[in-house]
């Protein structure tokens, strides 16, 4: 493993136990056994350590959605997808409870963000498109109910997290459950 993959995943670690605000450079340098330059020589700021990751969980994201663009979807799918976007905001999990922090810290995360939540929506609008095509969702669903149910979306998946963590605290598969049920009630009034 390189270096800088080295540095990334003793970062994404150390803040996912941690917090951002809790874990310097010199922490991550240390957790993996090297020198401060050299961790500045890959990134210059905890910005672009914070910016890399976020990197990583966009292409992650896309990398899942364009698994189902090409393949019949169902309610198994959308379960499929439920849990593998669960587990993508596990994994990144310091970015979702610290995301409105981070979008004012870092601008380029928060105009990053914006631009895919508009990419998102088409993406969510043409899913919403097949499942009426295959039967699963209702076909009298108003055009301004796609557009605030992709908008649900957005606020489950990416502030879901947040609100476990000051309320339930739930873990493991009692919160892919929770997180689950939280989309299915978003699903129930549309479904066929």
């Amino acid at each position: 493993m390189k270096t800088k993959e080295k540095i990334l995943n003793a970062a994404l670690s150390l803040y996912n136990e941690q917090g951002i605000r809790n874990v310097t450079t010199r922490h991550i340098a240390a957790s993996i056994g090297v020198s401060g330059g050299n961790l500045h020589y890959h990134f210059k700021h905890t910005e672009d350590i914070i910016k890399a990751l976020f990197d990583e969980l966009t292409l992650a994201y896309d990398a899942l959605i364009l698994s189902v663009q090409h393949i019949p979807i169902d309610l198994k799918t959308i379960d499929s997808l439920t849990e593998a976007s669960f587990k993508l905001v596990h994994k990144y999990r310091f970015i979702f409870i610290n995301f409105v922090e981070i979008g004012k810290w870092i601008p380029e995360i928060r105009n990053t963000y914006y631009s895919l939540t508009q990419k998102r929506e088409q993406q969510f609008l043409s899913l919403f498109d097949d499942l009426i095509i295959n039967g699963i969702f209702r076909a009298d669903i108003p055009d301004t109910n796609k557009y605030g149910l992709a908008k649900q979306f957005f606020i489950i998946n990416d502030f879901w997290l947040s609100h476990n963590e000051l309320t339930h605290q739930h873990m493991g598969e009692d919160a892919l459950s929770e997180y689950k049920d939280a989309i299915n009630v978003l699903l129930w009034p549309y479904l066929k």
